[in-house]
């Protein structure tokens, strides 16, 4: 389990809300606070912003009247007591003076942050064709007003950032289809399951290692970072001669398009070239944490989806991102509780989609990341891990198929965030014991019984002896457990199931229909090349 030191954490609330460089003299709510905005209900809510030092600011809301004074350096952050649900629009009103800030259409329910790289930042109008009007439609006939979505735009920083520019937005045939896909579904699921409203924040970039999301301090100083630290000082030592190939091929791009212009030709296949890894780069370490995820604290939330390791798929990174993620959530319950020392601190979930098949994955790197997605939700607290095995595109590291990623994460929420009596995941290994030439497993989440789903000879197990040499195994379901074999295997040592980069046309669940995870029985090394 990772774990730090308080004097490590950002202790006061001054430091969490990072001021401005130059002072403010105007009144003004953090963007969190506009028009269309979901309070999160049954927690203390705090509400901040800037104004003139030393000035009273009084906050009403919902009955509640809290009263401050402008801290030095403009900040100031009153607590609201918990609130609950309610769909009935009501209005904020801050005062400083003679200065009033109203904010309207305010409803109060669930609020879950959805962050990661370019499979969550990817939009509703790029998912599946029917699912995607199926959203819109939605949106245009007003069938979503309890919906509400907030997108942080995608910045870098080298210090922490105390603002966004965005604001809250209804669902609309406007704000729906540019929308990450999986928060959207997720969001829509959660709330017809709960009845209650529900604010998605997205804050996401394509392309990002996970390094990119952990504080400075992680960073700088977590032997976690080492490998992330490494990366980074070769990225910066050759950063002006990468520069210089960069500018090189980004002109010989910028010819060739203005060629195929004039030819009257389609652009150039592929990309073009994208600047590389440096300073000042909005991938950098820490850079989407401080500009993307501190802007936010301490902002009430239940809970964080994840969807995100594609870029860390390969060395050094695949073999401790258990670790790093570990650490990442650390950062960020930390950093919100220390944004808000007048309230406890809480470990809210955090829940992650596992890297689904496909072809192109490191193939060491791709499977070997999976596991350690899962390690992160057995070892971890309020974690959890979503099963994406069945619905990716062996072709496309984008798969569109994103509305059962969404609903699988609203199911795994609704049971272990909100108690529902669910079935929360799909088949997990939990242990096996040899008898004779057979290896008997066992799970945990059979959720009414192991089943094919296309009634066919489950696929993608393999079975290996003490040499290690793994070969193509039968696999048969007797109650709960899996009876593995192969014939010439006469004293097993091993089980895998779907240990590759792409293992198409899985049919391994439980009777709830949810995939089981891709898993391996032994501890055996792995060289992630």
């Amino acid at each position: 389990m990772h774990s730090r030191s308080l004097p490590r954490l950002i202790p006061v609330l001054a430091a969490a809300l990072a001021l401005p460089l130059a002072a403010r003299a105007e009144f003004l709510l953090h963007p969190l606070f506009t028009d269309h905005a979901v309070l999160q209900q049954e927690l203390p809510l705090p509400v901040w912003g800037w104004g003139d030092q030393n000035a009273k600011v009084t906050v009403e809301f919902a009955g509640q009247k809290k009263e401050t004074v402008v801290e030095e350096g403009g900040a100031w952050l009153v607590l609201l007591d918990p609130l609950p649900a309610s769909a009935q629009p009501a209005v904020l009103k801050a005062t400083s003076g003679d200065r009033t800030l109203t904010v309207s259409d305010i409803l109060v329910g669930e609020v879950w942050l959805c962050s990661g790289q370019s499979n969550m930042a990817m939009a509703v109008n790029r998912s599946l064709d029917a699912d995607a009007k199926a959203a819109s439609d939605a949106a245009a006939q007003g069938k979503l007003g309890h919906l509400r979505l907030f997108k942080v735009p995608v910045a870098g920083a080298d210090d922490r950032s105390d603002t966004v520019s965005s604001e809250w937005q209804p669902c609309s045939i406007d704000s729906v289809p540019t929308f990450s896909a999986t928060a959207f579904y997720f969001g829509q699921a959660l709330q017809a399951a709960r009845g209650v409203p529900v604010g998605l924040i997205q804050s996401a970039n394509g392309g990002t290692n996970a390094y990119s999301w952990i504080n400075t301090d992680t960073f700088q100083n977590d032997p976690v970072a080492a490998p992330a630290r490494t990366v980074w000082e070769q990225a910066v030592s050759t950063f002006p001669q990468a520069t210089e190939r960069y500018e090189k091929a980004r002109a010989a791009w910028v010819e060739k398009v203005k060629a195929a212009r004039a030819a009257g030709q389609p652009a150039p296949a592929g990309r073009a070239p994208q600047p590389p890894l440096g300073p000042g780069h909005a991938k950098r370490p820490a850079g989407h944490y401080n500009a993307m995820i501190a802007p936010l604290q301490p902002y009430a939330i239940r809970g964080a989806i994840w969807y995100q390791g594609e870029a860390n798929s390969r060395a050094p990174f695949a073999p401790q991102y258990r670790d790093l993620m570990l650490a990442l959530v650390e950062d960020w319950r930390a950093d919100w509780a220390a944004a808000l020392p007048e309230a406890p601190r809480r470990d809210f979930p955090f829940y992650l989609v596992q890297l689904p098949n496909y072809a192109a994955g490191h193939p060491q790197g791709w499977p070997l990341i999976r596991e350690q997605m899962l390690r992160f939700w057995q070892d971890g607290r309020q974690t959890g891990m979503v099963v994406a095995i069945d619905v990716g595109d062996a072709r496309d590291i984008h798969p569109k198929n994103k509305k059962p990623v969404g609903e699988r994460l609203a199911r795994f929420a609704r049971a272990q965030a909100y108690g529902e009596d669910l079935v929360a995941s799909g088949p997990i290994y939990a242990s096996h014991t040899i008898d004779g030439a057979k290896a008997i497993v066992k799970f945990t989440h059979t959720g009414g019984g192991l089943v094919s789903t296309d009634r066919q000879p489950l696929r993608h197990f393999q079975i290996a002896a003490s040499d290690g040499a793994f070969v193509d195994a039968t696999a048969e379901i007797v109650g709960d457990t899996l009876v593995v074999s192969a014939p010439g295997v006469t004293e097993p040592r091993a089980v895998r199931y779907a240990w590759s980069n792409n293992p198409e046309s899985i049919n391994f669940a439980n009777a709830a229909g949810l995939p089981a995870s891709p898993f391996r029985t032994d501890d055996w090394a792995i060289a992630v090349e």
